[in-house]
């Protein structure tokens, strides 16, 4: 039994998929790399950060290879929006709420800017997983 070649949307969706593997798996090596839970050596930040950066671009042109794909792209994106934009807002009011209530009274401790980057990456990973466990977009 010969196997029926692929057509261009499975390709596209099989892509996609992989894509979203290959990206998930390198984010989760640099929050790992990060916090240095676990001691990795300097070459896997740049393989992770490369890995990343092509993947999320192959997930981006295969965005809308159907319509479950398209489906669970918006969930991650439109989370990863609502997400960044609390936190941009919310941070920043939070830490001088804080900071008014304990009486110290030294500046900006958190930038909300340098916690954006993995809190969207991580918003649009946990959503699209999210979206694709229940099945449903």
């Amino acid at each position: 039994m010969t196997a029926k070649p692929l057509t261009k949307r499975e390709k596209a969706v099989r892509r996609h998929n992989i894509a979203t593997l290959l990206a998930l798996t390198a984010f989760i090596a640099l929050v790992v790399r990060s916090t240095e839970l676990v001691t990795l050596p300097e070459t896997v930040n740049f393989v992770a950060i490369m890995t990343l950066f092509v993947a999320i671009i192959t997930m981006f042109v295969t965005r809308n290879a159907d319509e479950y794909v398209a489906a669970i792209w918006r969930a991650g994106t439109s989370t990863a929006f609502i997400i960044t934009a609390a936190v941009l807002i919310f941070l920043p009011f939070t830490e001088g709420f804080i900071d008014g209530l304990m009486g110290i009274e030294n500046g900006q401790d958190i930038d909300a800017s340098d916690a954006s980057e993995m809190v969207i990456i991580a918003s649009f990973f946990i959503a699209n997983a999210w979206a694709r466990l229940r099945g449903t977009a």
